[in-house]
């Protein structure tokens, strides 16, 4: 008995020095940085306190980019969940070449952010893009990136690349649901609709549960392709949390403010994220 405890606390340690070295000391030292001030330009870090914390506390910045992140994970989460859904639903059928129709939709997905935001800023250029010539030509002056259709136009090219992402998930999802519950539901006179609501959005449940949790928390720290579309303007309309401490580290320099920052976000979520975890394990069950 001895000896298996011995043998399985030195299989263990291997892990736990991956743990270690992976979250407990980053973890720490962000703690120690955040609260001394520390610079890009490699200047020696002296001890502040709580300074960087109270200078984040009183930037509207901060509170502007959470809340602007906020928004638009809501707003991508329920565009992705709602086509998503139908897109499932559409192709939980059988019908000609839908193996070939399957594997466009979840070409999306095998594009980098990054790249897949570049090929839209070169499409939506005002200038020399494509959308906006034709437009044009239709009559219609749009400019996609000024402050009243950046927003849309955003959420739009996200919700083009994660739609098949929770496509797929509900698809998986909707092949679990057993075929003898539509027939009972037919033989007791229930149409399509009725089916849908009744019987597969509750069985759902679940599965939508798990997807809206990771794309709204993708959706929160989105940075790439905000970055590389708008690099959060017009001013700062579109800074996400994520750009904004990228911003107050790398071109202000101010590694100690970046630092609480992302100390103080996790602070904010965290009770946020444990109760989505609760509805989560309380829906699987």
């Amino acid at each position: 008995m001895q000896h298996s405890k011995s043998q399985a606390f030195w299989m263990m340690t291997p892990l736990a020095v991956v743990v270690i070295a992976l979250v407990a000391f980053p973890t720490l030292y962000a703690y120690f940085v955040s609260v001394h001030d520390a610079r890009l330009s490699g200047e020696p870090a002296s001890f502040i306190g709580l300074q960087n914390y109270t200078s984040m506390l009183t930037n509207s910045s901060f509170y502007g980019s959470i809340y602007y992140s906020a928004k638009f994970a809501l707003l991508a989460t329920v565009v992705e969940l709602a086509a998503g859904i139908g897109l499932a639903v559409l192709f939980n059928r059988t019908f000609r070449a839908k193996g070939m129709f399957t594997s466009l939709l979840l070409l999306p997905l095998m594009i980098a952010p990054s790249l897949f935001a570049l090929i839209f800023r070169l499409m939506l250029n005002e200038f020399v893009g494509v959308v906006p010539y034709y437009l044009n030509q239709w009559g219609i002056a749009v400019n996609p990136f000024d402050p009243l259709w950046v927003n849309v136009t955003l959420v739009g090219i996200d919700a083009m690349q994660w739609i098949p992402f929770v496509f797929i998930i509900v698809y998986a999802g909707l092949t679990t649901i057993p075929e003898e519950l539509y027939e009972a539901a037919r033989v007791d006179g229930a149409n399509t609709v009725q089916s849908f609501f009744q019987i597969t959005l509750p069985l759902l449940v679940p599965t939508l549960a798990i997807v809206a949790f990771l794309r709204g928390i993708d959706a929160f720290k989105i940075y790439d392709m905000i970055y590389v579309l708008t690099n959060g303007g017009p001013g700062e309309l579109t800074t996400s949390i994520s750009l904004f401490i990228y911003k107050k580290a790398f071109l202000e320099g101010n590694i100690g403010e970046a630092t609480a920052a992302s100390v103080l976000l996790t602070f904010l979520l965290a009770p946020v994220l444990g109760l989505a975890m609760k509805f989560i394990v309380r829906k699987g069950a």
